[in-house]
């Protein structure tokens, strides 16, 4: 990997432990309905405004590396359909074999379609946008600049800025985020950077870092006093123009380290073990999770990012090993697919014209 690419490869795991720490928030603190001070509420949703930046700023980098990809990778896409199950029936058979699970082997042939089962929405939405990134390419390179910034001003107004008057967040809305549309307009968004650069003016590093704390900070606030109105959602403007300021922050950094390459290279493997159905269940409810960040309200925030902490170096433990496993038997498998002449295509096509 190059080493001008190395800023984004440290986005890429600054993005998923904001992930994990939002999943701190959401599957403990908020699913079960801690009683919080005044002042430990605040602090929460100052905190929970800066983290939702994560998914967008994967499928950003996502537009931006994928821009000029004229055609699918077989084998990434296999991966993408693969990995997934993968791992999610590897530890679904080895949480039945200690016992905590009863054995059941259509579970197991179940999790190894995760993909398609939307096991990991995060996932299933990736792996569509990535069925249509040679079509959304061939669209952006055929638009003009200009025509590309209006998509992207129409799309932010309509999906983002409508949303809060909306009634009923289905309506021409992006399910707050959860959405394959919401992907495709993170990843145009990428794509135009990495084709034009900056959308209005290009500014300094400390300037694009300075814009997206400000953003924040009022974010936390308004979500604060205003109760009723939902600011943090991943499709919300603020939280839209603090990805954007992030990312370009990012962009401006200059690191030199193998260790941020190989870290990135299993980060999403931190997510896939996790947020495994059955690993979650049993992550969030471990005593000493609770313990930890309900020990003393004067250490309740620090609590919930050492607790991401651990959790992230955890998964990506196991997730290393996992995937290490992964993909030695998908070396093979393809080994033993180049191997036989007659799954070529070419000799498919002989063999039809013969």
């Amino acid at each position: 990997m190059k080493e001008r690419q190395q800023n984004f490869e440290l986005l890429r795991i600054i993005a998923m432990f904001l992930i994990v720490i939002s999943h701190v928030i959401t599957h403990y603190i908020m699913a079960d309905n801690l009683e919080l001070s005044l002042v430990n509420e605040f602090l929460l949703t100052m905190l929970r405004s800066f983290i939702y930046i994560c998914v967008n700023v994967y499928i950003i980098i996502t537009g931006y590396f994928s821009v000029y990809a004229k055609q699918l990778k077989f084998r990434k896409l296999l991966n993408v359909i693969l990995l997934p199950g993968f791992i999610s029936a590897v530890l679904l058979i080895i949480m039945m074999a200690v016992g905590s699970i009863d054995f059941n082997i259509w579970r197991i042939l179940g999790k190894l379609f995760a993909t398609f089962r939307g096991e990991y929405w995060f996932i299933s939405n990736y792996f569509a946008l990535y069925l249509f990134i040679p079509l959304i390419n061939k669209m952006i390179h055929s638009f003009s600049k200009k025509d590309i910034q209006q998509l992207i001003f129409l799309t932010f107004l309509v999906g983002s800025v409508w949303s809060f008057f909306l009634v009923n967040d289905e309506i021409v809305a992006f399910n707050s985020g959860f959405s394959l549309i919401f992907f495709i307009f993170l990843y145009i968004v990428g794509a135009y950077i990495r084709l034009y650069g900056a959308f209005y003016k290009d500014f300094t590093g400390r300037q694009y870092l300075n814009g997206y704390l400000m953003v924040g900070v009022l974010t936390g606030i308004l979500q604060f006093i205003l109760l009723q109105v939902d600011f943090l959602n991943y499709n919300g403007p603020f939280e839209l123009v603090m990805s954007y300021a992030f990312f370009m922050f990012i962009s401006t950094v200059t690191i030199k380290s193998q260790w941020i390459n190989y870290i990135a290279t299993y980060t999403l493997s931190v997510y896939l073990v996790h947020e495994q159905g059955q690993v979650r269940e049993l992550i969030w409810n471990l005593p000493i999770v609770h313990q930890m960040i309900n020990w003393s309200p004067f250490t309740f925030i620090p609590a919930i990012i050492l607790v991401a902490a651990l959790v992230f170096i955890g998964a990506w433990i196991v997730g290393w090993l996992l995937t290490n496993i992964f993909e030695r038997l998908e070396r093979r498998l393809y080994a033993w697919i180049d191997g036989k002449d007659w799954i070529k295509p070419e000799k498919l096509i002989k063999k039809v014209v013969k």
